[in-house]
């Protein structure tokens, strides 16, 4: 088995619902860390999801602040991490782990 850190997403969130990440065929992927940054002046809410499952909801992250939550989830292969914000162009993300062959 080969294991491959690395950045898995990064960009800014939509109002609606967008896959952020696909885990490739005949590999898992090791999420280890998912940073939000809401770079208004307004607290503004983003939603996480993993394989349809909520792992962040509409969790607040204060104007002008950074939310980073470390964690070891498994996603198996064709699995999708979406997410969505509030608003559109207010809320940055970085999600990092380990592609596992």
């Amino acid at each position: 088995m080969a294991d491959t850190l690395k950045k898995l997403a990064s960009g800014t969130l939509d109002t609606s619902s967008a896959t952020l990440y696909t885990v490739p065929t005949g590999t898992k992927t090791i999420v280890k860390s998912i940073i939000l940054c809401n770079k208004t002046a307004s607290d503004k809410y983003a939603t996480i999801t993993f394989a349809g499952t909520n792992v962040i909801y509409q969790h607040t992250v204060k104007a002008k602040d950074t939310l980073v939550v470390q964690m070891t989830a498994i996603l198996e292969a064709s699995a999708t991490i979406a997410g969505l914000a509030e608003a559109a162009s207010t809320i940055e993300y970085y999600i990092s782990g380990v592609e596992v062959v």
